[in-house]
């Protein structure tokens, strides 16, 4: 057997050994991630909507959502948002009220440059919430822009981090736009 072919099939075992050892590793974590991820949702689903006491998962038309009760009665809705900001997906959850106030933002996963446009998520010193974030509070979530030279009216301005434009327009179109779909389909 030629030098060649052995080298080959001795790559191909190391190669076919590493695949399995990754296989089994993604398979035994994979469980221990899922639940990660949603205590960390439940945590932020109560951070942005403290007046809930239960919240009732859905789907509408591909945007998926979250009823916020407070017993029986619908109290607003926590909306999984997703934006693309400089370096990837943004995942969020959105609380707002019946009127499309928002009550809360919660990042969940992002992949934006430290330094930069991970400033969406810094929390200044003496502050308890993200800065950029507890902009948003308050606000009608419909009518949220970003602030430029033609500043909107203060009631909808929100302040871009600097440096960090892409990020910051990310997040806010991605809230304003797809909790405007929930709410509009809702209203149907």
């Amino acid at each position: 057997m030629s030098q060649l072919v052995k080298f080959g099939l001795t790559l191909g075992v190391i190669c076919l050994a590493a695949t399995l050892v990754l296989a089994v590793t993604y398979e035994v974590t994979k469980p221990k991630i899922e639940a990660g991820l949603k205590a960390e949702e439940e945590r932020a689903l109560k951070l942005i909507m403290p007046s809930a006491d239960s919240f009732k998962e859905k789907v509408l038309d591909g945007i998926e959502y979250f009823e916020a009760l407070k017993g029986p009665a619908v109290v607003g809705y926590c909306v999984r948002v997703a934006g693309i900001g400089y370096s990837g997906y943004i995942r969020m959850i959105v609380g707002v009220d019946l009127n499309g106030i928002i009550k809360g933002v919660s990042v969940l996963e992002h992949s934006e440059t430290p330094g930069l446009g991970a400033k969406i998520v810094e929390i200044r010193p003496g502050d308890s919430e993200p800065w950029f974030l507890k902009q948003f509070k308050g606000k009608n979530a419909g009518n949220i822009a970003v602030k430029k030279d033609t500043s909107p009216e203060p009631g909808r301005r929100i302040d871009a981090i600097t440096g960090a434009t892409i990020s910051s327009k990310a997040v806010t179109d991605a809230i304003r736009k797809t909790v405007d779909d929930l709410l509009s389909r809702l209203k149907k």
